[in-house]
């Protein structure tokens, strides 16, 4: 027994498989630019770049909270694969966070 949903007509469901492979697309391609982005300038908020705190959250949500997204909507969609790639992803903040301060751009 498959554990995707099926169909009215008995098969499964995929009326839009591209369109959810492509929400993912951009969901992760924002989470790698994003999370990156947002916690350098976090690392490097000074007076007038901003507050370090609200940079910090937008590295925090695009790293962690927009895998957990992309999971969630892929699992609705029935794709589990895409699902699993999505959490991956949780993977990234430790790679990028670890690069960035043995890099010594971390301040």
């Amino acid at each position: 027994m498959s554990d995707r949903p099926s169909a009215p007509s008995g098969g499964h469901n995929t009326r839009h498989p591209t369109g959810i492979r492509v929400v993912l697309a951009i969901l992760a391609l924002a989470t790698l630019v994003l999370g990156p982005a947002g916690y350098l300038m976090g690392v490097r908020a000074s007076a007038h770049d901003g507050s370090a705190a609200e940079w910090f959250t937008l590295a925090f949500g695009a790293a962690v909270g927009l895998p957990f997204l992309a999971a969630a909507v892929a699992t609705v969609a029935g794709d589990r694969r895409a699902a699993l790639w999505s959490l991956a992803l949780l993977v990234w903040p430790i790679v990028f966070v670890t690069v960035i301060h043995l890099s010594g751009r971390g301040g």
